[in-house]
């Protein structure tokens, strides 16, 4: 148990220094805020999204790629649904840390989440398929969102592109201000602006899932309510100049 402690408190500094190196600083979020036509008017919800680790068990189940082929040790039933939900995942392989994407639904069943999660599918119909997910290796140090998209915490945000095409970016009035912690132990005050770099099976219409790194915990709870009734107003961006900025910060 001490051991694993270890390893994933090692894990964790590598992801902060990183981190670091990437750039992610205070500076990242200081843009102002849009102009008053800056865009088209929506009406959103939303919940949050973050790195999920798994560790190493001597029974259990290997996340596979699309060819069934294994991207990691094997780890617990209860862990492999909570990935697949997630959708990024911090795993060993052969003792070398690495990071998975969800890759897509298969043709095999791999694990009963609901079952495992005891969620009802009668409620949650999207819990019986998660068990057939496959997953790729992440290029991105967080893991990789949609088109080659790197996430980036408290900035990416996954999305249904049938009301949010990817690569468009929203501003969220009642997010700008919110204190944040980085990943680098710094903290900034958000500007507002989300980037739409991922998406999610669970994710349809109105809703949005922001990343929140490898903390589990809600990072932005001013309007991150986790239920669909609970709605906020949010712009989306039509200048170019800020729509670029963070596209560049998603393609590094």
């Amino acid at each position: 148990m001490q051991s694993t402690i270890l390893k994933y408190l090692c894990l964790a500094i590598t992801l902060s220094h990183a981190t670091t190196s990437a750039g992610q600083s205070s500076s990242d979020f200081s843009l102002p805020p849009p102009s008053a036509e800056a865009g088209e008017q929506l009406q959103l919800w939303a919940t949050h999204y973050f790195v999920h680790a798994a560790p190493s068990t001597p029974t259990g189940i290997p996340f596979q790629d699309k060819t069934g082929t294994a991207l990691s040790d094997k780890v617990s039933p209860r862990d492999w649904c909570l990935a697949a939900i997630e959708g990024t995942v911090q795993v060993d392989f052969n003792g070398e840390p690495r990071t998975l994407n969800y890759g897509g639904i298969g043709s095999k069943n791999n694990v009963d989440c609901a079952a495992v999660l005891r969620i009802d599918p009668l409620k949650k119909p999207w819990i019986t398929r998660t068990g057939k997910s496959f997953f790729t290796k992440a290029n991105g140090i967080y893991g990789d969102g949609i088109t080659g998209y790197q996430l980036i915490p408290f900035r990416t945000i996954a999305v249904d592109r049938k009301t949010l095409p990817y690569g468009s970016v929203i501003y969220i009035p009642t997010a700008r201000g919110i204190e944040i912690q980085l990943p680098t132990g710094l903290t900034a005050k958000h500007d507002g602006y989300f980037f739409a770099g991922d998406t999610g099976g669970a994710i349809k219409g109105q809703h949005i899932d922001v990343f929140c790194g490898t903390s589990s915990k809600n990072c932005l709870p001013g309007f991150v309510r986790s239920d669909k009734n609970i709605t906020f107003s949010a712009i989306m961006i039509s200048d170019k100049e800020i729509v670029k900025q963070l596209t560049d910060q998603h393609k590094k």
